[in-house]
């Protein structure tokens, strides 16, 4: 039987869901849980705002984090469900460091990660031109499910040796894994659950809509329908994929990212209005966006750098000219999303001409 301080520290584990199966909907949504949802419903807004929560104990904490689940099938809002994911992921990350190798396991095992104890003889390895302390295996399908969200070649597989299938990782590795892995089943099974969003609307139709008031002004602080003096409509199918992602709260890769600040800065867009277009992403804090944008603008940095070609943009995964089937793309000599917004928007501007 685990510890139910030690569920309420991790009340997504699969053990935790005793404590609430018991609880009728109609209950949880009367007077007397009143306090709960109120603490469920400041979780979900802390995502959005500066507001710091007193760390409930116990069986509230499990009923609080259910209680936010049901919160979020109801709104069905990726952003919202991105942000209080990755919110929480933050601080189970922060969590697991400093706890012990069995329950740093049995956390990997309730999130479903495929992992073992790394043997004596590889242990300790020499990658990368550092020491490296291995604390776990796991499986290289698992490490490249939650690694591929993580940015940086420290979670690249082609980095590491494969041991039969298996990764070699240390712990702060280990734990960024289990993190991803928490943010995937989360919303993964948020969005199963969308048949039951219309039941719980009648339950908590208010407090969603408190919720999705402090997310669009949230969001307000930075949108813009504007998009400067570029032609959007000019946009190589590739960019336009990226910022349909971008809008519905998809945590973009970095290579994506990179792209598409690179992209737009060549185009002419200020930094400003770069930035205002990163407010829906699940992770935005506006002082580290700031700071990447003028690091790849050459503000910091004093280096501009270059916009990544078609080429290059393919082995990203980031070209869609398959999925779009775009005309211009589909030319052989098609090499570069800047030529395709050149040659686009000379088209379009002639072709605005000529109907006047």
């Amino acid at each position: 039987m685990i510890d139910i301080e030690l569920l309420a520290k991790y009340p997504f584990l699969p053990e935790a869901r005793e404590y609430v199966a018991s609880i009728r909907i109609d209950e949880l949504f009367s007077p007397i849980y009143e306090d709960v949802r109120d603490y469920a419903k400041n979780w979900i807004k802390s995502s959005f705002e500066n507001i710091h929560l007193p760390f409930l104990r116990g069986e509230d904490r499990i009923l609080a984090f259910y209680t936010a689940k049901l919160y979020l099938i109801a709104i069905q809002d990726p952003i919202v469900i991105q942000r209080f994911a990755n919110h929480f992921r933050d601080s189970l990350e922060s969590m697991l460091l400093s706890e012990e190798e069995n329950i740093v396991d049995l956390v990997a095992s309730g999130l479903g990660i495929d992992f073992r104890v790394a043997g004596e003889d590889i242990k300790r390895m020499n990658l990368e031109y550092r020491n490296y302390l291995v604390f776990r295996m796991i499986h290289f399908i698992d490490f490249v499910k939650s690694a591929s969200r993580i940015s940086g070649d420290a979670f690249r597989l082609i980095n590491y040796p494969l041991k039969d299938g298996w990764v070699p990782v240390n712990k702060e590795t280990f734990v960024k894994i289990l993190r991803e892995a928490f943010v995937r089943n989360f919303t993964r099974e948020i969005e199963e659950k969308r048949g039951d969003a219309k039941i719980l609307r009648r339950y908590v139709g208010n407090d969603i809509r408190e919720i999705l008031e402090i997310k669009d002004k949230f969001i307000s602080r930075y949108s813009s329908e504007e998009l400067g003096a570029v032609k959007s409509d000019a946009f190589p199918p590739c960019i336009k994929s990226i910022l349909v992602k971008l809008r519905n709260g998809v945590n973009l890769p970095h290579q994506a990212r990179f792209f598409l600040v690179t992209f737009l800065h060549r185009i002419g867009m200020s930094n400003e209005d770069i930035l205002k277009l990163f407010a829906t992403a699940p992770d935005f804090r506006e002082d580290m966006t700031r700071y990447q944008i003028q690091h790849i603008t050459g503000k910091i940095s004093g280096k501009e750098y270059e916009v990544p070609k078609c080429e290059t943009l393919r082995a990203y995964g980031l070209c869609v000219r398959d999925v779009y089937k775009d005309k211009l793309c589909q030319k052989d000599w098609m090499t570069h999303p800047l030529l395709y917004y050149k040659l686009k928007k000379e088209w379009l501007s002639k072709r605005s001409q000529s109907s006047e």
